[in-house]
């Protein structure tokens, strides 16, 4: 028997099987109910995200002033343009829009990657882990070899005809959820999501293929079908469930670094309290080292301030050289507070960045992790993504903030008692507009993750072989 008649008796005897037709069912209902429930959370999220940003842009128009003008300004991150098909990473907790109903906040919701790593996996090993062994108890095996057959072709003709057997369903189950995404109104899907389904879907084939290739490494490692079945059982147990989730902790203590809420307590002390008991010091001593004549205004209201150094233009001259010098001493007084609370942070940041380097690597070890990373990347859900929207979101920050500066100075300038907290007119301000990755960014960051589930693959295959050229078909 030739490794084509092998593949193509594999692939017959699958479709022919019930496990084939429940394959198709369970791909498709889940599939389609997932982009269905998800695609509803995504434009309810989308609508109450564009609510948000108006009401945002209303307030700052009528309330903005400049000492609240960078956190009025502060974006809020919009829905993920592929949210209807993988979730990624959770939400901040007041960016969640549950509508009216919070039950579904209760259970986990699926989503396409969910569905490849867990059900589509556990399906490859329910598919595979009594090739060798279901067909060594039936006599297959030893009728197969009689017949001329060698054991790389039975072996490699079972994992590619069983993996095509388990693919198609799979397929038909995507197709089917990726026609659903482009018929819907209001997802507004362009030429390069399909390019974006289509690595997904290929990435997907390897993955499901690594797990059939694995369950078949168990099959040629077992001498029953019941014995193969709990091996294969247990092996996806530590490589779906176990070891991705534990990755995180075993990252945390081999390499501990502080709490996020003692460095963010601590920054916070830094920029507010302290700087608030340097600011009071320091203005002190400028009154009495500078400007004694003025220490009575301390106590006036700004009404009376302003009253008092319009009738007097030589007052105004004075009173215009403090304001300046005090706001100087403010700046002076925040940069310097930021820049040690920055230092601080960003020790943090480092070390966090090292820790959660150390987790993915751990984490990689798992197929499910590499498939997981290369499909967040992909459709801009996962780290790579968050940390991209943070340094376009950070550089807007810093742009609205010189704006404001400038515009807060030329009030100054014209009305010496204008202080940041006096309304500032910002309605000609620069606003925020995400750029997204390139996908030839996206692309080349997921090809490490495509190299390790291809070497999957070889890496499983390979020992299967090996322990199936020394299997007792007897």
């Amino acid at each position: 028997m030739t490794l084509g008649l092998i593949i193509r008796k594999e692939i017959l005897d699958n479709f022919l099987n019930q496990r084939f037709a429940a394959a198709c069912l369970v791909s498709i209902l889940l599939m389609l109910s997932s982009m269905v429930v998800l695609t509803s959370s995504y434009l309810n999220e989308w609508r109450d995200y564009q609510s948000r940003a108006a009401m945002q842009e209303e307030f700052i128009e009528r309330y903005g002033h400049w000492n609240r003008m960078q956190w009025m300004a502060r974006q809020t991150q919009m829905p993920k343009h592929y949210q209807a098909l993988v979730l990624g990473i959770d939400r901040e907790p007041e960016q969640q829009n549950f509508v009216s109903n919070p039950v579904s906040a209760l259970f986990s919701r699926l989503d396409f990657v969910a569905i490849v790593t867990v059900i589509m996996s556990l399906m490859a090993i329910l598919f595979s882990y009594d090739a060798i062994t279901g067909e060594r108890e039936a006599g297959l095996l030893k009728q197969m070899l009689s017949m001329g057959a060698g054991r790389a072709s039975i072996l490699f003709g079972k994992l590619i005809g069983g993996t095509i057997s388990l693919i198609v369903p799979f397929t038909i189950g995507v197709l089917s959820g990726i026609l659903y995404l482009s018929v819907r109104s209001g997802l507004q899907l362009r030429w390069t999501d399909y390019g974006v389904f289509l690595i997904l879907l290929v990435g997907s084939f390897f993955y499901i293929s690594a797990f059939f290739a694995l369950g078949m490494l168990i099959s040629a490692r077992s001498h029953s079908s019941g014995q193969a079945l709990l091996k294969a059982l247990f092996a996806w147990v530590v490589l779906v469930l176990f070891l991705p989730n534990v990755s995180p902790f075993l990252a945390a203590q081999l390499f501990r670094i502080p709490s996020a809420a003692k460095i963010e307590q601590e920054t916070s002390w830094i920029t507010s309290e302290e700087r608030d008991q340097i600011v009071a010091q320091r203005g002190a001593e400028l009154l009495r080292s500078q400007f004694p004549d003025l220490a009575d205004f301390s106590s006036l209201s700004r009404n009376e301030v302003a009253s008092r150094v319009g009738a007097d233009p030589a007052l105004k001259e004075r009173y215009s050289q403090y304001t300046n010098a005090y706001d100087g001493l403010i700046g002076e007084v925040n940069r310097d507070q930021q820049a040690k609370a920055r230092k601080i942070y960003e020790a943090f940041q480092a070390q966090s960045k090292y820790q959660e380097q150390l987790a993915i690597w751990i984490a990689s070890l798992s197929p499910l992790a590499d498939f997981v990373f290369l499909a967040t990347d992909m459709t801009e859900t996962g780290i790579s993504a968050d940390d991209h929207w943070g340094e376009e979101a950070g550089r807007f920050q810093q742009e609205i903030g010189s704006f404001a500066r400038a515009r807060y100075e030329k009030a100054k300038a014209e009305n010496p008692a204008f202080d940041s907290n006096d309304y500032l007119d910002m309605r000609d301000r620069p606003r925020f507009v995400y750029q997204p990755e390139p996908l030839a960014d996206r692309i080349a960051r997921v090809l490490p993750q495509f190299g390790i589930l291809v070497l999957f693959n070889f890496l499983f295959a390979a020992i299967a072989q090996a322990s199936f050229s020394r299997y007792d078909v007897r």
